[in-house]
């Protein structure tokens, strides 16, 4: 993201995103290790997605209660 899209405060920083999926995806793995490619494949989708909404939701939210 530019510097500019940065502080107009839509998105959380870049290593939030990646720190929190990362983290998720690890835990992910150990819980789903044994379950096909595919199947594997839609979970880490899915939990991408909604954790990328959560993080900005979450994010923004923040930013209205410290203006």
């Amino acid at each position: 993201m530019s510097g500019e899209e940065q502080q107009n405060g839509k998105w959380a920083p870049w290593w939030i995103y990646v720190l929190v999926i990362l983290g998720s995806n690890y835990v992910k793995q150990y819980l789903v290790q044994d379950l096909p490619v595919a199947v594997n494949a839609v979970i880490t989708l899915v939990l991408v997605g909604t954790l990328f909404l959560i993080i900005t939701v979450v994010y923004r939210s923040m930013r209205r209660v410290d203006r």
